[in-house]
């Protein structure tokens, strides 16, 4: 009995060390916004001008393929939300070599505008929703520093 309960408690630990959360490396002037029980994200953050950055993963139980994800996210932002695309998805890498599409959208708010952008790189059984936004005014300065965050997806 003693040895079936170590033997139970030692998968159960090496299953917990496979099911790491996933991650991504903030800009450095963002903080980590305290995860609660109800939040989807594996990693948000904020800045204190009002941008945000985030990451969080779906199952993709049927294997979709990158194109499927990037025009169903381009048709539920445009269609349904009133976004509007910025040229067309871009092909990118993340950091650990995942193949993805980088989509970038706008939307005015009460005359404010916005920017919005989405990183998607699918993996076998999970795609990764790398996400920022916020006026346009304040992520245009912060670009380069939120792209490469976006691109440490993993």
């Amino acid at each position: 009995m003693r040895r079936t309960t170590l033997a139970v408690i030692g998968l159960g630990v090496a299953a917990l060390a496979g099911c790491q959360p996933h991650s991504l490396r903030v800009p450095a002037d963002f903080v980590p916004v305290d995860r609660e029980g109800w939040d989807p994200y594996d990693v948000r953050a904020v800045s204190a001008d009002g941008c945000a950055v985030g990451l969080k993963s779906e199952p993709n139980p049927k294997k979709a393929t990158l194109e499927f994800w990037s025009e169903a996210v381009t048709n539920e932002l445009t269609e349904g939300q009133g976004y509007r695309l910025v040229g067309k998805a871009e092909p990118v890498t993340s950091e650990t070599g995942v193949a993805g599409r980088l989509l970038t959208f706008t939307i005015e708010t009460s005359g404010v505008p916005f920017t919005y952008l989405v990183a998607l790189f699918v993996q076998p059984d999970v795609i990764l929703i790398a996400q920022a936004g916020g006026k346009t005014e304040a992520i245009k300065p912060k670009l380069d520093a939120i792209r490469k965050a976006l691109l440490s997806a993993k």
